[in-house]
């Protein structure tokens, strides 16, 4: 008897309960190469409306997205991929150039339209060529449906997503790959979290107009915090040739979604992050508030060349652009 009026209940939860009506999502962007200098030296950088990283797209669990591109490179074609969104029934919209679409000619504008079945964390990045190294990418972010609440709690969301950065043209080293002999591309100049480095300008002979460390384009990323509120930050990485770990100054993390899934939570010190994969971690702002943290990320599994990324975790009210007063921590060895 008890088996049965617990099956009617649960009937009667699923006929009633409510359910939150899926939205559509709509983006326009215009993608086109610019001058930037997002680690102080000068290059060109394709953005999408005007930015690197382009916007974070944000919808909910059942959403539909849709995204009209149109290219503005002038001189190649396009595509982007949305790297962990599963594309059931729309696979003419994963953006794999050459496998299920053609790709998007100079002038032209293709929309892109796919549901998010699956709450989490994800991202998209060009898929023509080596576009993705010259700043194309972005983070999505899907969120649980209105009646569903997800295994841990916390007051504010909030992305970054970690790269390597080359001053040499994407078209310099891909020529020297396709090369005989081969010329391989050596380590990255910078390492950016969220779109920003910081590059010795006075370790070569370059100009101010080529490399400006007091441009406000390569100042440290910042992530504002409030003291005692828990963030949920998602880190992903999207780089061309590094394996990366990420730490936040005095701050444990405790990961608790990995790739779109969530996975029973365990704490970190250290996130040890490989390209194309996506973690949420929970940080509690508890250390003393008079003061900002490092944030930074630097190479691992192979013998680094490149100086450490470094950002900002900044409390309430410091200025976002306050260094911290003590030395960027260094993170664990690249073999260890």
């Amino acid at each position: 008897m008890f088996l049965k009026l617990l099956a009617l209940c649960l009937f009667a939860f699923l006929i009633y309960a409510p359910i939150a009506e899926a939205r559509i999502r709509h983006y326009k962007w215009e993608v086109k190469y610019e001058y930037k200098s997002p680690d102080c030296y000068k290059k060109l950088v394709i953005t999408i409306n005007g930015k690197s990283p382009g916007p974070t797209i944000l919808a909910q669990e059942g959403d539909t997205v849709i995204v009209e591109v149109t290219n503005k490179l002038l001189l190649e074609n396009l595509a982007i991929h949305w790297h962990g969104i599963r594309q059931i029934g729309t696979p003419w919209s994963d953006g794999t150039e050459g496998v299920t679409q053609c790709p998007v000619v100079p002038g032209d504008t293709f929309k892109y339209e796919f549901k998010v079945d699956r709450a989490g964390t994800y991202l998209y990045h060009a898929h023509y060529g080596m576009q993705r190294e010259s700043g194309l990418y972005g983070s999505i972010r899907v969120s649980v449906p209105d009646n569903f609440t997800e295994p841990f709690a916390y007051d504010y969301d909030r992305s970054i997503i970690l790269t390597d950065w080359y001053h040499k043209s994407t078209y310099e080293q891909a020529t020297g790959l396709s090369n005989k002999p081969f010329v391989w591309v050596g380590e990255p100049q910078s390492l950016l979290i969220q779109g920003k480095g910081r590059f010795n300008c006075t370790s070569s002979s370059l100009t101010a107009d080529t490399c400006n460390t007091s441009n406000p384009e390569c100042s440290p990323y910042a992530i504002t915090v409030i003291p005692g509120k828990t963030y949920r930050l998602r880190v992903a990485s999207l780089t061309a040739l590094s394996a990366l770990s990420f730490q936040i100054e005095g701050h444990n993390m405790t990961v608790v979604e990995a790739d779109g899934h969530y996975v029973e939570p365990f704490v970190v010190k250290n996130l040890f992050i490989y390209s194309g994969e996506t973690y949420s971690v929970l940080i509690k702002a508890d250390q003393d508030p008079s003061r900002n943290y490092w944030m930074t990320t630097n190479v691992v599994s192979r013998p680094p060349n490149t100086t450490q990324g470094l950002g900002f975790l900044n409390y309430y009210p410091n200025h976002p652009r306050r260094s911290p007063p003590t030395v960027p921590p260094t993170g664990p060895i690249w073999n260890d």
